[in-house]
């Protein structure tokens, strides 16, 4: 099973995702805010994880709320360490990152010191 910090670290590559596809801008400051542009407690699968924990419950009403509370014990400090992610810049710091990783994978490969060009 997933943990918490797995689950946090998912989230912030999608809202980073997000960020870049220009459905979230930038300059969100708190992980409630990105509500006012997705629905903010879909990311990471969170809903395939309730179907896994689902599945480990009983079929009635108590396994499904069992299950949600699973979820909802997962879910809340990975919420917080992104939260805590986003207040500290690190959408910023994100974004630098992958661009210097794009650039890094752009640049052309150095020559081949065997080659005899």
């Amino acid at each position: 099973m997933i943990t918490s910090a797995e689950l946090a670290e998912r989230m912030k590559a999608e809202i980073l995702d997000d960020v870049c596809a220009g459905d979230v801008p930038e300059t969100v400051s708190s992980f409630s805010e990105l509500h006012k542009y997705v629905d903010a407690n879909l990311y990471s699968g969170t809903v395939m994880v309730l179907r896994e924990l689902e599945s480990l419950e009983p079929r009635n009403d108590e396994g499904y709320h069992g299950a949600l509370m699973k979820l909802c014990d997962l879910a809340n400090p990975a919420i917080e360490i992104v939260d805590c992610w986003i207040k500290r810049g690190g959408i910023r710091e994100g974004l630098v990152r992958r661009r210097r990783q794009c650039r890094t994978s752009d640049a052309p490969s150095p020559p081949n010191s065997n080659d005899k060009t």
